[in-house]
């Protein structure tokens, strides 16, 4: 299975690795900074993720550590592009509330 999202200037891929059964993501321009790459994957799944589920998504990506992932939703929650809340004991809800 192939899903594609063509957008001004970025264009990512997921495939499902029929051998692994695991999803990869690949993203054609390596050039797209880290907080585009965040904005498009709450695109791609609903405007609405946990942490955990939205940094492993990024890591596809990006090699990036934690911390930097949680300064990006920093600087995009300053931006008033995303919402980040707790949900629950260690976890975060990130909402996309605009489109970038």
């Amino acid at each position: 299975i192939i899903l594609e999202q063509k957008t001004n200037s970025k264009f990512l891929t997921l495939i499902n690795s029929k051998n692994s059964g695991e999803a990869k993501l690949k993203n054609v321009w390596r050039n797209l900074p880290l907080h585009t790459v965040v904005v498009e994957m709450l695109e791609m799944k609903g405007g609405s993720l946990l942490d955990r589920e939205l940094y492993e998504t990024v890591k596809l990506v990006y090699d990036i550590s934690y911390s930097e992932f949680l300064k990006t939703l920093m600087k995009l929650e300053l931006q008033g592009i995303i919402r980040v809340s707790t949900a629950g004991e260690g976890r975060l809800t990130i909402e996309l509330l605009k489109k970038k």
